[in-house]
């Protein structure tokens, strides 16, 4: 910096490092003290953040495009392009957990095959922009006589009532210990193996990456059952919706706080009668999303999928504070799979039934094609969304600069 101050104002080479690629930035971090100094800086990251566009981490889950995923920009004049997942031909699925808010840091869940109707979970950590790949296993094996049929079920974390186990993950942020987190639940029907044996929370396990450390929680004393992983990083916490039990509507949130490293206390939904025409059961595709930094809940109607309420906690905690903000009524002949969140910018990602990615402009309704779709009926989508911007956002882990993952070394 200090060579070309003399030839290009200072406020002149700001611009544009804050134009360039997190790729190149951490490059330049190299180059001298104040140019680290200056990459670090919140105001730098905040007007990096504001220059680079939200963009949307999305993962086709079908065996052809096991490793192939797309980042795509809310800021139409990037676009999209291809990425390739760290996986290799060993993993038979991905799906995200979450990310880091600023993308360098990317949380994924594998399955891979192990023998006849057995599989391994694992999870990965990934920064798309360094290539640096770490990945967590896990012990013992998912036993499955349907396998591998429920593939896409375990990869997101639910049961499709023929396996003895699956996995439920949240990922997370811890502020003041500066601290990736990963908390893994195991659901299992412990050491009677009958498919009418009940399933239940088994094992609570956390990941700290900064001590690069699993600690055992043991067996949680709750009986709720959630399902897939957690949507919705706030407040400090991930968040599941739950039900009392496996075949029950949805009641109630669930939080696991990152720094107390336990669950609090359950959350309410809106009141019941906000959410009479709209479904709560788990395959009516409800989900927890974040919309600027408070929860949020997409539901569906009971009888019409082409009709969706969106409600924001506006006070943290606060039942009283639930609001209903949308009440989208979709073109005829929308008809929607599953809602798969909210992006920084106000749009809805949906999956539809024949395999296309949508986005749905809450403020308008409007919906247009992401540009990505499956390539048959088995195939999926998951989708993160970076939130790269908005720097007001606090949804996303990771709130204090874009190289955060690099400050661990």
């Amino acid at each position: 910096m200090e060579s070309l101050s003399g030839i290009i104002p200072s406020n002149v080479m700001v611009e544009i490092l804050a134009c360039l690629p997190a790729r190149s930035l951490i490059r330049f971090r190299c180059v001298s003290k104040s140019w680290r100094s200056l990459l670090s800086e919140p105001f730098f990251v905040t007007m990096w953040l504001n220059r680079s566009g939200t963009s949307l981490l999305v993962v086709p889950l079908e065996w052809e495009n096991r490793d192939q995923c797309s980042l795509v920009f809310e800021n139409v004049s990037i676009g999209m392009k291809n990425l390739n997942l760290p996986v290799g031909d060993k993993w038979i699925s991905v799906s995200v957990i979450g990310s880091s808010r600023d993308g360098s840091l990317i949380c994924l869940t594998g399955l891979s095959y192990t023998r006849r109707r057995a599989s391994k979970q694992a999870i990965i950590l990934w920064s798309p922009f360094t290539g640096e790949v770490k990945a967590l296993g896990n012990k013992g094996c998912v036993h499955c006589h349907r396998w591998p049929v429920c593939t896409e079920s375990l990869i997101q974390g639910y049961n499709s009532a023929c396996c003895n186990q699956y996995l439920v993950h949240g990922f997370g942020y811890e502020l003041n210990a500066r601290d990736y987190k990963v908390v893994r639940i195991t659901y299992s029907r412990g050491v009677v193996r009958e498919d009418d044996s009940p399933i239940r929370p088994w094992l609570v396990e956390v990941y700290s990456l900064r001590s690069d450390t699993w600690k055992s929680l043991g067996r949680p004393s709750f009986t709720w059952t959630v399902r897939g992983n957690s949507r919705a990083f706030v407040n400090g916490s991930a968040h599941w919706l739950a039900a009392p039990t496996a075949d029950a509507p949805y009641n109630s949130i669930v939080a696991f706080d990152m720094k107390e490293e336990a669950f609090g206390e359950v959350i309410e939904l809106p009141r019941l009668e906000n959410l009479l025409q709209f479904s709560l059961n788990p395959r009516g595709k409800a989900t927890l999303s974040v919309s600027h930094g408070s929860l949020a809940l997409i539901a569906f109607g009971i009888w019409n999928r082409e009709e969706c309420g969106i409600w924001v906690m506006k006070e943290y905690g606060v039942v009283e504070s639930w609001t209903k903000q949308h009440h989208i009524v979709l073109p005829i002949g929308s008809t929607v799979r599953a809602a798969l969140g909210l992006t920084g910018r106000g749009k809805m990602l949906l999956r539809m039934v024949d395999e296309k990615l949508m986005c749905c402009d809450v403020e308008d309704m409007q919906i247009s094609e992401v540009g990505i779709q499956g390539r048959g009926a088995e195939s999926s989508f998951d989708v993160i969304d970076l939130g790269g911007g908005d720097p007001t956002l606090r949804n996303q882990a990771g709130l204090d600069s874009l190289l955060t993952i690099l400050n661990h070394k």
